[in-house]
């Protein structure tokens, strides 16, 4: 008997572990991110600490897709949810797959200057890695990068911090991709980013 519920607890971790992780990249996946961004946007807002948010995306993704095919962009894929995994090693943060080509991490406790910083270490890794890539601005993959810290004072929070780090996106995509850039103070949601 003790066998038996001790092999139900072990599938039944296994299926929650599942239910939280994006099949391709092994990342967290968009529901776990959505749960941990509104968790820790609490935390930053009660212990007054600030969060930082990294929204990121592969440029001219839809082009690669169409040059080499789909199993080599989830390779890509792949390699890029690599260097954030090997890139975001503080305890509680969390590097997610937002959707599509698109991904997201929770930095609890990072200023948007540290944040900053740490988009612009990981943008240089991908672009590093030297996947070749027609359309992409030095011939290879790239990422673009938007950064925005929660505002501790706003009822809305986490809300808000998705739509202004997701607004600093579109403005890295609009200014020639392959870059990073941070939310204005008062920026609000902004236009979804292009590939």
């Amino acid at each position: 008997m003790a066998e038996r519920t001790q092999a139900l607890v072990e599938a039944n971790q296994r299926l929650v572990g599942l239910s939280l992780t994006d099949g391709l990249t092994g990342l967290a996946n968009r529901r776990h991110f959505d749960e941990v961004l509104a968790q820790e946007g609490d935390r930053s807002r009660r212990d007054r600490r600030p969060m930082s948010l990294l929204m990121l995306d592969v440029d001219w993704f839809k082009y690669y897709n169409d040059q080499f095919g789909h199993p080599a962009g989830d390779v890509v894929l792949c390699q890029v949810a690599r260097v954030l995994l090997e890139s975001v090693r503080r305890p509680g943060d969390l590097a997610a797959r937002y959707g599509g080509e698109e991904f997201a991490v929770i930095l609890p406790g990072l200023d948007v200057r540290a944040a900053q910083a740490m988009a612009e270490r990981i943008r240089a890794r991908v672009e590093a890695l030297g996947i070749v890539h027609a359309h992409g601005l030095s011939g290879r993959v790239t990422i673009s990068i938007g950064v925005a810290e929660m505002d501790l004072d706003d009822a809305h929070g986490a809300g808000t911090l998705v739509g202004q780090a997701d607004a600093a996106l579109y403005r890295a995509k609009a200014g020639g991709r392959n870059r990073v850039e941070t939310a204005r103070p008062d920026a609000g949601p902004g236009e979804p980013a292009a590939s």
